[in-house]
Protein backbone atom coordinates (compact mmCIF):
# COMPACT_ATOMS: atom_id res chain seq x y z
CA UNK A 1 0.00 0.00 0.00
CA UNK A 2 2.64 2.75 1.25
CA UNK A 3 5.00 1.64 -2.27
CA UNK A 4 1.56 2.36 -4.30
CA UNK A 5 1.46 5.80 -2.58
CA UNK A 6 5.15 5.96 -2.98
CA UNK A 7 5.13 5.22 -6.81
CA UNK A 8 1.61 7.23 -7.61
CA UNK A 9 3.35 10.43 -6.45
CA UNK A 10 6.73 9.74 -8.14
CA UNK A 11 4.76 9.44 -11.19
CA UNK A 12 2.89 12.67 -10.40
CA UNK A 13 6.30 14.88 -9.43
CA UNK A 14 7.67 13.37 -12.79
CA UNK A 15 4.23 14.70 -14.88
CA UNK A 16 4.30 18.04 -13.27
CA UNK A 17 7.99 18.40 -14.34
CA UNK A 18 7.10 16.92 -17.62
CA UNK A 19 4.46 19.77 -17.96
CA UNK A 20 7.04 22.17 -16.73
CA UNK A 21 9.40 21.90 -19.44
CA UNK A 22 7.44 21.79 -21.70
CA UNK A 23 5.83 24.86 -21.03
CA UNK A 24 9.17 26.34 -20.69
CA UNK A 25 10.21 25.27 -24.26
CA UNK A 26 7.29 27.11 -25.45
CA UNK A 27 8.22 30.28 -24.08
CA UNK A 28 11.75 30.29 -25.44
CA UNK A 29 12.06 32.52 -28.22
CA UNK A 30 12.51 31.27 -31.25
CA UNK A 31 16.55 31.39 -32.96
CA UNK A 32 16.94 31.23 -36.70
CA UNK A 33 20.02 29.04 -37.73
CA UNK A 34 23.24 30.98 -38.69
CA UNK A 35 22.29 30.10 -42.52
CA UNK A 36 18.72 31.99 -41.82
CA UNK A 37 20.32 34.73 -40.24
CA UNK A 38 22.69 35.26 -43.28
CA UNK A 39 20.00 34.90 -45.51
CA UNK A 40 17.94 37.71 -43.28
CA UNK A 41 20.75 40.29 -43.16
CA UNK A 42 21.25 39.72 -47.23
CA UNK A 43 17.41 40.84 -47.16
CA UNK A 44 17.77 43.97 -44.97
CA UNK A 45 20.85 45.40 -47.21
CA UNK A 46 18.74 44.55 -50.78
CA UNK A 47 15.79 46.11 -48.77
CA UNK A 48 18.11 49.23 -47.39
CA UNK A 49 19.57 49.42 -50.80
CA UNK A 50 15.79 49.86 -52.39
CA UNK A 51 15.03 52.15 -49.98
CA UNK A 52 17.82 54.90 -50.33
CA UNK A 53 17.07 54.64 -53.93
CA UNK A 54 13.33 55.70 -53.93
CA UNK A 55 14.05 57.90 -50.48
CA UNK A 56 16.87 59.99 -52.58
CA UNK A 57 14.27 59.99 -55.48
CA UNK A 58 11.31 61.69 -52.09
CA UNK A 59 14.01 63.73 -51.22
CA UNK A 60 15.45 65.60 -54.90
CA UNK A 61 11.52 65.95 -55.29
CA UNK A 62 10.91 67.86 -51.84
CA UNK A 63 10.83 70.92 -51.01
CA UNK A 64 14.36 69.85 -48.61
CA UNK A 65 16.32 69.40 -51.63
CA UNK A 66 19.75 70.94 -51.13
CA UNK A 67 18.79 71.89 -47.37
CA UNK A 68 20.77 71.23 -43.98
CA UNK A 69 17.57 69.02 -43.04
CA UNK A 70 18.62 66.65 -46.22
CA UNK A 71 21.87 66.63 -45.23
CA UNK A 72 20.79 65.89 -41.81
CA UNK A 73 18.82 62.84 -42.49
CA UNK A 74 21.77 61.36 -45.27
CA UNK A 75 24.13 61.36 -42.56
CA UNK A 76 21.55 59.55 -40.09
CA UNK A 77 21.43 57.11 -43.64
CA UNK A 78 24.95 56.81 -44.10
CA UNK A 79 25.49 56.13 -39.98
CA UNK A 80 22.84 53.19 -40.38
CA UNK A 81 24.53 51.68 -43.58
CA UNK A 82 27.81 52.04 -41.56
CA UNK A 83 26.35 50.23 -38.67
CA UNK A 84 24.42 47.56 -41.11
CA UNK A 85 27.70 46.57 -42.86
CA UNK A 86 29.88 46.52 -39.54
CA UNK A 87 27.10 44.06 -37.97
CA UNK A 88 27.10 41.78 -41.11
CA UNK A 89 31.28 41.88 -41.39
CA UNK A 90 30.98 40.70 -37.79
CA UNK A 91 28.76 38.19 -38.23
CA UNK A 92 30.72 36.66 -41.01
CA UNK A 93 33.84 36.74 -38.16
CA UNK A 94 31.14 35.01 -35.86
CA UNK A 95 31.52 38.15 -33.56
CA UNK A 96 28.36 39.83 -34.13
CA UNK A 97 25.95 40.29 -30.96
CA UNK A 98 23.03 41.97 -29.46
CA UNK A 99 25.32 45.16 -29.00
CA UNK A 100 25.73 45.18 -33.00
CA UNK A 101 22.06 44.72 -33.91
CA UNK A 102 20.94 47.30 -31.28
CA UNK A 103 23.47 49.76 -33.13
CA UNK A 104 21.99 48.90 -36.44
CA UNK A 105 18.30 49.77 -34.68
CA UNK A 106 19.81 52.85 -33.05
CA UNK A 107 21.02 54.33 -36.76
CA UNK A 108 17.62 53.37 -37.84
CA UNK A 109 15.10 55.20 -35.47
CA UNK A 110 16.19 59.11 -37.23
CA UNK A 111 15.36 57.49 -40.14
CA UNK A 112 12.21 56.27 -39.10
CA UNK A 113 11.09 59.13 -37.46
CA UNK A 114 12.12 61.05 -40.57
CA UNK A 115 9.82 58.57 -43.07
CA UNK A 116 6.61 58.13 -40.45
CA UNK A 117 6.38 62.12 -39.84
CA UNK A 118 7.65 63.95 -42.93
CA UNK A 119 8.69 61.76 -46.15
CA UNK A 120 4.81 61.88 -48.39
CA UNK A 121 6.74 59.44 -50.94
CA UNK A 122 4.45 56.81 -50.78
CA UNK A 123 7.20 54.09 -52.37
CA UNK A 124 9.80 55.31 -49.80
CA UNK A 125 7.64 54.38 -47.52
CA UNK A 126 6.80 50.98 -48.51
CA UNK A 127 10.10 50.65 -48.86
CA UNK A 128 10.98 51.66 -45.89
CA UNK A 129 8.86 49.42 -43.82
CA UNK A 130 10.21 46.58 -45.38
CA UNK A 131 13.73 47.17 -43.84
CA UNK A 132 11.46 48.00 -40.18
CA UNK A 133 10.02 44.08 -41.27
CA UNK A 134 13.65 42.91 -41.57
CA UNK A 135 14.94 44.46 -38.82
CA UNK A 136 12.07 43.46 -36.37
CA UNK A 137 13.30 40.05 -37.70
CA UNK A 138 16.87 40.89 -36.78
CA UNK A 139 16.02 42.35 -33.37
CA UNK A 140 14.10 38.48 -33.10
CA UNK A 141 16.88 36.76 -34.15
CA UNK A 142 19.20 38.22 -31.72
CA UNK A 143 16.69 38.67 -28.98
CA UNK A 144 16.99 42.06 -28.78
CA UNK A 145 13.86 43.99 -27.07
CA UNK A 146 13.01 46.81 -29.70
CA UNK A 147 9.83 49.34 -29.97
CA UNK A 148 10.13 52.05 -32.42
CA UNK A 149 7.37 54.05 -30.94
CA UNK A 150 9.73 54.69 -27.20
CA UNK A 151 13.05 55.14 -28.87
Amino acid sequence: MLNKRVLTIIHVLILVATFAVVARAQDAPYRLSDKEVKKLMAQLKKDTERFRKSFDRSLDKSRLDDTNREDDINKFLKNYEEATERLYERFKDNKSVGADVEAVLDGAVEIDRFVTRRLANERAQRDWAAVRQDLRRLADAYNVTWRWWTA
